[in-house]
């Protein structure tokens, strides 16, 4: 696995996997391709991104994740964005176990993972809580009580084919694990956007979950506001912008989902 040393100091493994060569994805709907994942113009991206207030002071994200030197960043974006859903569909915050997710991805040693195995392993089986399994992976961990993982499965994953997809599913209020190519120099600036360039590095996954724009020299700026799984010393308490450039080129995917059972298993209906 790459590493890189984070601004304050600290060793971080970058281990979002590409696929290997000559594996076919899998099989997910794309966004915007269905009624109700629809696209957003770029002409409408200023109106509706002021609307949505400063990412800075967004209400719906739980407790920052530290992958703490293993490299399950795909895994803790993950149960973030799961974390996060349940606040937005009104459930209480449970905080979920990235170690129990990776478990079961990473091959059986700490060697990153496939964006797309962690969407499958959430939409089949699910994923234990942090207090039956623990924050960060490592050999013969506890296992969850029966049934636990099914309480906490997603129930819609899209992928986004283009940074334009991402926006429009962000604006719509989906989460996105977004698997950028995550440079040596990404550190956020004082408006909390990353460089334009990544130099160096290596694969990285994290949770993004909403559209932020701003000014710059050449016109408005987009990107994603994102939750990295750094702690909160990094970044703007653990958070930063992606912007556009930074979404040049997939590594893995990137992979919009949008509900999450609730407390029973069951699909959340519409109020």
């Amino acid at each position: 696995m790459i590493s890189i040393i984070d601004s304050n100091g600290i060793e971080r493994f970058l281990a979002n996997n590409p696929l290997p060569a000559g594996q076919k994805p899998m099989a997910f709907p794309v966004y915007g391709d269905t009624a109700d994942t629809p696209m957003v113009p770029r002409s409408q991206w200023p109106e509706l991104i002021t609307k949505m207030g400063d990412w800075k002071s967004y209400s719906f994200l739980p407790p920052t994740h530290d992958q703490d030197g293993v490299g399950q960043c795909n895994c803790d974006a993950t149960t973030g964005m799961a974390e996060s859903m349940r606040l937005k569909q009104g459930l209480p915050l449970v905080q979920l176990s990235a170690a129990d997710l990776y478990d079961r991805i990473n091959g059986g040693q700490d060697q990153g993972s496939l964006l797309e195995d962690a969407m499958a392993a959430m939409m089949k089986d699910g994923v234990a809580t942090l207090a039956s399994v623990g924050a960060v992976w490592k050999r013969g961990q506890p296992k969850p009580p029966a049934g636990e993982r099914s309480r906490f499965k997603f129930l819609e994953v899209f992928t986004c084919p283009t940074f334009d997809h991402l926006m429009s599913a962000l604006i719509y209020n989906f989460d996105v694990n977004s698997g950028i190519m995550w440079g040596d120099n990404y550190n956020p600036d004082a408006d909390g956007f990353l460089p334009e360039s990544p130099r160096g590095g290596g694969g990285h996954s994290l949770h993004s979950f909403m559209p932020a724009m701003r000014q710059g020299r050449g016109g408005v700026q987009y990107g994603a506001a994102t939750h990295n799984s750094w702690a909160d010393r990094w970044g703007v308490q653990g958070k930063c912008v992606i912007p556009e450039n930074g979404y040049r080129g997939q590594v893995g995917g990137w992979f919009a989902v949008r509900s999450i059972t609730d407390e029973g298993g069951v699909v959340p209906q519409e109020k």
